[in-house]
């Protein structure tokens, strides 16, 4: 989904509150999380500053906004992308190699990991725990029917957890060997992710 059609539609979500966001997803785009400025997503948007400060307190605000927006539909598309896919292997691995491939497609997202690491961290302090939530959203589809049911709601967590902080280990960190190429990541995820996966998860089969 082309990033500035992510929120399209999206229910609960007034008109001038999609424009806004719409709006600033370009703005980041274009110049930086930390470099665009209000007025510029005013004006795209066609409403006031007054308008935007009426809804968001200040930028961080509309920052969190749309990182929020933009990872529900990136969490729905990794959980459509591999439930629409072959069986794959192994489920763990998929999922984590799958994640990191959509994140780096996303140009905003990617963008904020390549170019401003320090807002990455300060916002996965704020927001970990949605994160994780949309990513067990997002397991919990890709799953076969009733395992989740099976392993339970703390497994379910665990893994997301996992998955989240190894992806995070990837996209921000340097590395020693290559992590460019899909069998790149399933190489690393079998080597490194799946070992610190919880018992309950090593013990059960996907």
């Amino acid at each position: 989904m082309p990033a500035a059609e992510a929120g399209q539609g999206r229910p609960g979500i007034d008109s001038a509150t999609q424009a806004i966001l719409d709006a600033a997803l370009v703005e980041f785009e274009r110049h930086g999380f930390q470099r665009v400025a209000l007025d510029d997503v005013a004006r795209r948007a066609g409403v006031s500053r007054t308008t935007i400060y009426r809804r968001f307190a200040n930028r961080d605000e509309l920052v969190a906004a749309v990182i929020e927006r933009e990872n529900v539909v990136l969490f729905a598309d990794i959980a459509a992308e591999l439930k629409n896919a072959v069986k794959p292997a192994d489920y763990y691995v998929e999922a984590f190699t799958q994640s990191i491939l959509m994140f780096r497609r996303h140009r905003v997202l990617d963008r904020m990991i390549t170019d401003e690491p320090a807002l990455v961290l300060e916002m996965a302090r704020h927001h970990h725990g949605a994160a994780i939530e949309r990513m067990a959203e997002a397991l919990r589809v890709i799953f076969p029917d009733g395992f989740a049911d099976q392993i339970g709601v703390a497994a379910v967590n665990d893994l997301a957890d996992t998955i989240l902080r190894y992806a995070a280990m990837v996209l921000l960190l340097p590395s020693a060997e290559p992590l460019n190429t899909p069998d790149e990541l399933r190489t690393f995820a079998r080597r490194h992710f799946l070992p610190s996966l919880p018992v309950a998860l090593r013990a059960v089969s996907v």
